[in-house]
Parts: structure tokens; C-alpha cells; sequence
């Protein structure tokens, strides 16, 4: 084994990074080229490879050679060529800008630096530009974080990079003995946003772990069912397709003892259950499931009393009111709450009439209980605004209303409407269901035509699979006229079918941009070439894109001129389904911004994106956050609130501070003005011009662009499309290629998640039926 290893020789290349020219996001594997045009292959995990274009790199690997792309240095490791001092002073102690740090580190060798920093930091004070305040917030921030320069020192020796010892150091903070307790469990950094075990696994191969240790086997188990719940929205997983993954991630084969020894130990500490023969499920989300069951089978019987007697009469003398009658579906509705049903799923896609039939119901419950006692809510600030404004009634977040009661057993609210429920995972919808007292009124509104929520659980389609609860299904579409056809071509999509796009409507247009013969162009010349003539038309299809999104300009500064933020942010919004490429979020944010903010003021640049005043932005992930209200922040006070910002919150940069490196945003639905550090812009905020697919799940938008392309093939399916084209209310655009559009009408998304309720209910069918015996 020693001779193997020692004619196994490494090669260190460095150089500045020119261009990537291939990246798989999944994999992690790029192609790239250096400034002196040599190709450089590998696996690179720390960041997003294209945020570190133009910045020198050290390599470690080997020279191989392509049959097709000729001399290559594939590299084992990447790692930005930076001065561990450098990395410190500018990624971790605040105020301490690139700038500066190069004239300190020009005008003192590192010891004298932190001399200086340690026992006379008003040496610092006869640089330009710093004053008392400033460095009062220098040498805090030094003397808080100084310690964990070891960290980055014993971290650097395995190849870790500098982005990463950053983010290992805001997980950790000031744990005493951090490095020793890496030393023992390498797997600790799992733990860390961004870290996933293959990394965590290349630092403990480096500093000796053995392969077989329980540490590596637990960390490997815990983190393969995370992901796979995460990534794929299941709940549960078969025994025999985890072992296969753990294979892949372990190196392993044969190994199944090694693994029913740590699932037993985790089955006794009660960190995973078995939901049925050879299926688990971690312990959080199987409590959450199995307790939604509960709610709805204990439900099941129980009944209030009939609240109008005479229905039809009630009904007749109702809809005068309403300004409109009621469909023989919608009239179900009401009359299964007015029977004394406690819970009820209003199901129906796009158009068919949920609000008014989610008004009629609240208004009947009315004449029971008092306005006050009823509450709608959403996962998103824009889609419980939505609720309230066509029902009627308050509204609330889900977030919102789960931390205003955090301490009470129970909401005090006697009806509660959910809306958008396709949109809510199995952890939010328990902790939804375990506030709601046994005498509340629940009805949850939702299109299962829509994609299915962003992480693990598919609760309203389950709900309809096993009648939970009473379901009323809404089917009939209502337009105001003939020319109206979002709800219509949506509909015939989510079926399927390829709806009539080409006719004139008043809120709907598709704008053509295709490939020519794209077909017998795509057999008849070289994959480089069609390549080429797909970026081409591309450039088209962005270019008819731009042209379209300038209309709205004006009113868009209109709308922030008369401080109707609420309105500017949903006037327009352009949604692709990825985040590569041409006509992919990243180029079109960058596109769109150029189009709609001429500010001319300072600007914050981060890797991807620069960051202006009136900048439409979005917060990605749940967070709390430094925040005021908005009459606090008009009134200039110093006083802060610290306030949960979550994943989806749409709002405007106000203000940019370079003295205090503080960027300033405003949320208008949820009367929220957020403090954001400058070195925290990168991972907490987006630019939203242009946004994902999943991102706009619950949201409604006036007017909303969808480009088309063969480009986001890999993406294209029934039910992301029928999502983002019924985010639009009054106008939608879809730009591009024909038959991209026609395939992607014809994709159906037949993919099944696999739940513990499922797994549960199948099980009680297996036993009934005596197939399965008793467990």
C-alpha cells in the first residue's frame, strides 16, 4: 500500500480563474479555464465556483489528458490564495474592509498586527478614514473572534478553504475547545449550512478518522435521511434504498450489519420510528405526521350543531348580499360547515372560485360567532394579505400567528382559515394543528394542482387520498368574459392537454421566439453548434423579454414615488424554473436590474449581485433579524426589535449605510424594516426581479413573464408550469420557443412522495385485510 501511495505523485498549479465553462449544480463537478487559458477540472463544494471568477487559486491534483478537450489539471483541492491573516481580518472582525487590511498588512508584518490590535489599537487611529467609532467596533469585533484564528490555522492544514472556515466560524462562535472537539468528531461540521458529509468526510479522512467508526456510520445515517426528506419532499424511507445511498456516500458494500447496528441504537433513542415493514422515518417528522393523523381521526365524529336551519332560505337572502350566486359546488361548501362540520378541505385549481366560496363560509360561521374570533392565514405575507382582502377578514401569517401565541396551549380564535395549503410541509402543519383546541372551526384551502410544498410531506394530497376530513372539490371555472383565459390554459395544462395559446386574450399572450426547424437543425449539425444556436435564440427570446419589462417601469417608480411599496413589488415579476444560463434567475436579475434601477447613488457589490437603493429584494432564508417598525424607523429610533424574517419575504432596499456596512430594507406587508450587515448580504438576501418557480409558490403577481425554453428542458413538467402561470392576476406573458411549450404542456408530474401517513394507512389497510400481521 506505501509503494502505491508513494508513485501516486500531486502537482500544485495556482492562477487567477478566467471562466467557467461547465458546472453541474447536483454533483458539484465544473470545467473551468485560468487567465492563461489552461483547463482545470474537479469537484469543488465550498461556494458556488462562478462567485470566485477572477480571483487567484491554488490547485492540488494531477495533469490528465481528454480525448476530446486535450491537457487538463484535475484538481483534488481548490483554495482561494489568500493570506490567513487577509482572510481573517476582512471575513471575520467587523469594520475591517479589503482595503484597509492591504495597508495594514503593507505597512506591518503580522505579528506587529496583532500586537497593535491586542495591547494599542489607537496606533490604528492615523489611518484615513478611521475614527473613534469605528475603531471601537474594530477591536470588539478582534477581541470577540481572535481566539478562533487557531481554528482557521488547524482547519487549513486539511484543505479547508477560507469560505468555509468563515461559515464554520459564525456556526460555532466561542464553543471552548472547538478544535479538539473536531479532532473527536469531525461530523460536527455537518451541522453547518452548506456542509454536507462528503466534506465533513474529506476532513475526517484527513485527520485520521477510521472509515468504520460509529461517528462516520451516525453522521452518514443522519445526514442521508435529512437529505433525502429535504431534497425530495418524502417523509419516509425504504430500508433497502437507504443502504443503497449510505453505499454510495460510505464507499461501502455488504455492510448491511454495520447499518442495522446504528439503526437500532437509533431506534432505541427514539431518533427514527418505523412507519411500516422496512420503512423509517426521523422522529420529527413521524411525530409531526402521526400527530396530524390523530387530529383529523379525532375529529372525524365530532360535530357541532346546525347553525341555520332553513339553509336554502338563508342562502337565497345570502347571495343578494354577495352580489353573486352560488355553484352547486360552492353551495356544498357552505352547507357541509352549516351541517356542524368542525373541518373542512376546500380543494379546487385555478379559477374555480375558492375566496368567494371561503367568504361565503366565513360569513355564515358569522352568524355564530363574532368577527373578532375569526382569523385567515398563509405562509407567505403577500398570499394572507390576498385572503384578507377578497374574504374580508384578518389575517395573519402562519409564523406570524405561531409566535403572537407562543406561550398560550391554543389560538383564541374560533374559526381558523388556512389558505394555500398545497404550499404547507408536514413540520408546519403540525405545528399549525397542535395550537388548534378540539372546539375550533378549521378549513384548509388549496389547489393539489399546484407543486407540492417546499420540504417534507405531501399533506393535502394525502388528505384527499384518505377523506382526513370532509373535502369539498371546486371544478368549475368562472371567468368574467370570453377573453380571459389564464384560469383556462392553466387548467388545460395541469391536464395535460396543449391549450389554445396562440389566440388573442386580454390576459394572456404568448410571444414566439423558436429555434427555426428546430428538429432537423438539432440532427443534422454538431452538438457544438446547435449549442450555439441555442444561445443565440436565447439571447432573443431575453432580448423580446426586456422589451416587454421596460413597460412597466414607470409605473413601477410611480408606485414607489406614492410609497405604495405593497403594489410596486407585484406589479411585474419575471419567473424562470432554474438558476443557470442565459434566461436562468441569475443572469436575469443582473438584466432586469440594469432595466429598472438607473440609481446613481453607491452601491454594495457582492460576488453575484450589486446591491442598490430601490432594489427589489427577496430573504431566502428563515431568519431572525435587527428590525424596527416601520413608524419606529421614521422616527428615528435606536431602539431594536429582533423579528423572524422567513424565506420568500419580498421587500426594498431603503438605504444603504457604508459607514455602519448596513444595508436597509423595507417589508411593507409585514410592517418590518430590517438591518442587514453588509458581509451577511450574500447569504440572506436575493435580488428578486426575476425569481424561481418555487420561489413564487402562494404568491400573486399583476403581471408575471415566463420564459420558455429548451434550455430548462430538465424542468419542464405540467405542474410547475400550471404554478407559474396562475401567479398571475391580470397579465401573462410566456416568451419563447413553441415546442418547448408544447412539450412542457404534455410533461405530466406523475413523482409520488412517500409519507408516514401513507405509510400508516397503508399499514392499517395490510392488517384489516390480514396480509400484514399486528406490529
Amino acid at each position: 500500500m506505501a509503494d502505491n501511495q508513494e508513485e501516486y505523485k500531486t502537482f500544485k498549479l495556482s492562477g487567477v480563474l478566467k471562466k467557467v465553462l461547465y458546472k453541474n449544480d447536483e454533483t458539484k463537478y465544473i470545467i473551468a479555464v485560468l487567465e492563461n487559458n489552461q483547463k482545470i477540472c474537479g469537484t469543488y463544494f465550498d461556494t458556488d465556483i462562478e462567485k470566485i471568477v477572477g480571483e487567484e487559486i491554488i490547485l492540488i491534483g494531477n495533469w490528465t489528458t481528454h480525448k476530446k478537450y486535450g491537457v487538463q489539471f484535475e484538481f483534488d483541492t481548490l483554495e482561494l490564495k489568500e493570506a490567513e491573516i487577509f482572510f481573517f481580518l476582512t471575513k471575520i472582525v467587523k469594520g475591517i474592509g479589503n482595503k484597509f487590511a492591504h495597508e495594514l498588512l503593507e505597512k506591518y508584518t503580522e505579528e506587529e498586527l496583532v500586537e497593535i490590535l491586542n495591547n494599542n489599537p489607537d496606533e490604528l487611529l492615523k489611518f484615513k478614514g478611521i475614527r473613534e467609532k469605528k475603531l471601537e467596533k474594530i477591536v470588539s469585533s478582534w477581541q470577540k473572534f481572535k481566539h478562533l484564528r487557531e481554528l482557521g490555522s488547524f482547519l487549513a492544514k486539511f484543505g479547508v478553504t477560507s469560505n468555509l472556515i468563515t461559515k464554520i466560524y459564525s456556526a460555532f462562535g466561542e464553543i471552548d475547545d472547538l478544535i479538539e472537539k473536531i479532532k473527536k468528531n469531525p461530523y460536527m461540521l455537518i451541522n453547518i449550512r452548506g456542509i454536507g458529509f462528503k466534506r465533513a468526510d474529506e476532513i475526517a479522512k484527513a485527520i485520521g478518522i477510521d472509515p468504520r467508526s460509529e461517528f462516520r456510520i451516525m453522521a452518514c445515517l443522519n445526514y442521508t435521511l435529512r437529505e433525502y426528506c429535504d431534497n425530495n419532499g418524502n417523509s419516509s424511507i425504504d430500508k433497502f434504498h437507504l443502504y443503497k445511498l449510505l453505499d454510495e456516500s460510505l464507499n461501502f458494500s455488504n455492510e448491511d450489519a454495520l447499518y442495522e447496528e446504528a439503526l437500532s441504537k437509533m431506534l432505541v433513542d427514539e431518533e427514527i420510528y418505523v412507519t411500516k415493514e422496512n420503512r423509517y422515518a426521523l422522529s420529527m417528522l413521524f411525530n409531526a405526521e402521526k400527530n396530524i393523523l390523530d387530529f383529523f381521526q379525532r375529529r372525524e365524529d365530532e360535530k357541532n350543531k346546525k347553525i341555520i336551519a332553513d339553509f336554502d332560505a338563508y342562502l337565497e337572502k345570502k347571495q343578494k348580499t354577495l352580489g353573486f350566486e352560488l355553484s352547486t359546488e360552492q353551495k356544498k361548501a357552505v352547507e357541509l360547515i352549516n351541517d356542524g362540520h368542525k373541518t373542512l378541505f376546500l380543494i379546487g385549481y385555478a379559477g374555480t372560485g375558492k375566496s368567494t366560496s371561503s367568504r361565503a363560509i366565513l360569513e355564515l360561521l358569522e352568524e355564530v360567532v363574532s368577527y373578532d374570533d375569526i382569523i385567515t392565514i398563509a405562509l407567505s405575507g403577500i398570499a394572507s394579505q390576498r385572503i384578507s382582502d377578497t374574504t374580508g377578514y384578518s389575517s395573519s401569517t402562519i409564523q406570524s400567528l405561531l409566535v403572537k401565541h407562543k406561550e398560550k396551549d391554543f389560538f383564541p380564535h374560533k374559526v381558523i382559515l388556512l389558505d394555500e395549503a398545497s404550499m404547507v410541509n408536514s413540520v408546519t402543519f403540525y405545528q399549525i394543528i397542535s395550537k388548534i383546541s378540539d372546539d375550533t372551526i378549521f378549513i384548509i384551502v388549496g389547489d393539489d394542482g399546484q407543486l407540492p410544498a417546499i420540504g417534507a410531506g405531501n399533506i393535502l394530497a394525502d388528505a384527499i387520498k384518505y377523506k382526513l376530513a370532509p373535502i369539498c372539490k371546486l371544478t368549475k371555472i368562472y371567468r368574467q368574459n370570453e377573453n380571459q383565459a389564464i384560469a383556462v390554459i392553466a387548467n388545460d395544462i395541469r391536464k395535460g392537454e396543449i391549450p389554445k395559446y396562440n389566440e388573442k386574450y386580454e390576459d394572456f399572450s404568448f410571444q414566439n421566439v423558436s429555434i427555426s426547424n428546430y428538429y432537423a437543425q438539432k440532427n443534422s449539425v454538431s452538438s457544438n453548434e446547435f449549442s450555439n444556436i441555442r444561445g443565440e435564440n436565447s439571447t432573443l427570446i431575453l432580448n423580446n423579454i426586456l422589451n416587454i419589462s421596460a413597460s412597466y417601469i414607470q409605473k413601477y417608480y410611480d408606485l414607489i414615488k406614492q410609497k405604495d411599496i405593497s403594489k410596486a413589488l407585484i406589479l411585474f415579476q419575471v419567473i424562470t424554473p432554474m438558476k443557470n444560463g442565459i434566461l436562468g434567475v441569475e443572469n436575469l436579475n443582473m438584466q432586469l436590474q440594469k432595466l429598472f434601477n438607473h440609481t446613481k447613488g453607491k452601491a454594495f457589490q457582492t460576488k453575484l449581485y450589486e446591491y442598490k437603493i430601490t432594489d427589489k429584494v427577496i430573504h431566502v432564508k428563515n431568519e431572525n433579524m435587527r428590525a424596527q417598525t416601520m413608524q419606529m424607523y421614521k422616527s428615528g429610533s435606536t431602539d431594536f426589535l429582533e423579528k423572524r424574517v422567513f424565506n420568500g419575504q419580498l421587500g426594498l432596499i431603503i438605504k444603504l449605510d457604508f459607514d455602519e456596512e448596513k444595508c436597509i430594507v423595507l417589508y411593507p406587508n409585514d410592517d418590518m424594516v430590517v438591518f442587514y450587515d453588509f458581509d451577511n448580504i450574500a447569504s440572506l438576501l436575493s435580488l428578486a426581479y426575476c425569481l424561481t418557480i418555487h420561489k413564487t409558490q402562494g404568491m400573486e403577481y399583476d403581471n408575471a413573464l415566463i420564459p420558455m425554453s429548451f434550455s430548462h428542458y430538465i424542468m419542464h413538467n405540467t405542474k410547475l408550469l400550471y404554478t407559474a402561470i396562475t401567479r398571475a392576476k391580470k397579465m401573462c406573458f410566456i416568451v419563447g420557443e413553441e415546442e418547448a411549450f408544447k412539450s412542457a404542456c404534455k410533461k405530466l408530474e406523475i413523482t409520488i412522495r412517500e409519507s408516514v401517513i401513507n405509510d400508516l394507512l397503508s399499514k392499517q389497510d395490510l392488517i384489516k385485510n390480514e396480509i400484514l400481521p399486528q406490529l
